[in-house]
């Protein structure tokens, strides 16, 4: 699994569509929302409670600016207040209303906080950099935040800050609220993209969800959302693949790696780690040996292709020991099963013999592969084979 490092450059440039979401935001005017919130956000400023101002001061922005749509319920008898051309004909395709009317809304006391909120987010976002060169990250995180808050109550959606302070949370581990925030701008197909910066983000963005989530062991479906949008990413299919690992999801683990192959059929290691989930499946065995074949084709000195595929091999010895060992009498039939089962013993071991003995090739000092080809050849009656690597057992201890 390979590890990804993040970074992004400090934020430094500073320079309003919402989902309908609440009973009060549909059915109130936006001139006495916009008179609760400015309320609110003198507040709050005066308390010093920063995040919260900034909160209040975007919907602030929200309700003097832009437009809104008008629309009488026929049920209900009241106005409906809608922020976007899409919820309102969503709203009237579904229910029963009068011919909506758009308004312009009229800013009020926005302009006259502007100043402010300006010499303030300039403030949270000099402190957010220093919080994040500090690494202070939980700090740096709701910093950028209230800059986001706060740059929008200015008018201007600027969603890098937010994209900032979910790798800022990532860095403090709180990998929930990182994912949180990267779920949001994933919905909106963010790139961070600008006229203050160039470089499209939307790739790191799932790039660093889904590195929170093999993190924290946990899975959410936009792991999915990530391999569809690139299907051909081989670090992303890597990650979704360790994800699924480390949450318990083995049935969709085995099918992206399946993908992964298909993506990219000369990487051994897939087929070792689709071997891998083959060998927890005693009627897959076969699969598995399949699987550690080709990591070794692919790479002819894959230590571990080599043990998992002894591994495979040598699987059914414990069966065939106990069988021989519960039929060790004189009758003509134990007799029977017992040399039955010798043979197959035998030829099991004559099947993994070569690959230990490559293993042996690539690391001659390694104790368990010179003790296991000890073992086979003494099961085989090679005494001279066996002497050898007797002989090279002491060699590796001196």
């Amino acid at each position: 699994m390979k590890k990804l490092l993040f970074s992004l450059g400090l934020v430094l440039a500073m320079t309003t569509s919402f989902a309908q979401t609440n009973t009060e935001e549909l059915t109130t005017e936006p001139s006495a929302l916009a008179e609760k919130y400015n309320k609110s956000a003198k507040e709050n400023l005066a308390k010093g409670d920063v995040t919260k101002a900034s909160q209040d001061l975007a919907k602030l922005a929200k309700y003097e600016n832009g437009k809104v749509w008008q629309v009488k319920n026929k049920d209900s008898k009241k106005d409906e207040f809608y922020y976007s051309q899409a919820d309102v004909d969503k709203a009237v395709a579904g229910g029963n209303y009068a011919k909506p009317k758009q308004v312009d809304l009229q800013p009020k006391y926005g302009f006259l906080l502007q100043s402010e909120v300006s010499n303030l987010a300039n403030k949270e976002l000099e402190g957010a950099n220093k919080a994040m060169e500090a690494k202070k990250f939980q700090e740096a995180g709701a910093k950028f935040l209230n800059v986001y808050s706060l740059v929008e109550a200015l008018g201007t959606k600027e969603e890098i800050y937010k994209y900032q302070a979910a790798i800022c949370f990532y860095n403090a581990n709180d990998f929930d609220k990182s994912l949180t925030i990267l779920k949001e701008l994933a919905a909106k197909d963010f790139t961070g993209v600008s006229a203050n910066q160039t470089k499209n983000y939307n790739r790191d963005l799932y790039v660093l969800a889904l590195n929170g989530l093999y993190t924290a062991k946990k899975y959410d479906p936009i792991v999915e959302e990530a391999t569809a949008k690139y299907p051909n990413d081989a670090d992303i299919n890597s990650i979704a693949t360790g994800i699924y690992q480390v949450s318990g999801n083995g049935d969709k683990m085995r099918q992206r790696i399946e993908e992964a192959i298909k993506i990219n059929p000369n990487d051994g290691q897939n087929y070792y780690n689709l071997g891998v989930l083959y060998l927890d499946d005693a009627s897959k065995a076969e699969e598995a040996k399949k699987m550690f074949k080709k990591a070794i084709e692919l790479n002819p000195k894959h230590l571990e292709a080599y043990n998992n595929l002894v591994l495979a091999i040598l699987r059914p010895d414990k069966d065939i020991v106990e069988v021989m060992n519960n039929n060790l009498g004189s009758s003509k039939k134990e007799k029977e099963i017992y040399n039955a089962n010798e043979a197959k013993r035998k030829a099991i071991f004559s099947e993994a013999i070569p690959y230990l003995e490559k293993m042996y090739e690539i690391e001659p000092t390694n104790r368990v592969v010179i003790r296991n080809l000890i073992q086979a050849n003494k099961t085989l009656g090679d005494d001279k084979k066996e002497t050898f690597y007797r002989e090279a057992e002491k060699k590796s201890v001196k």
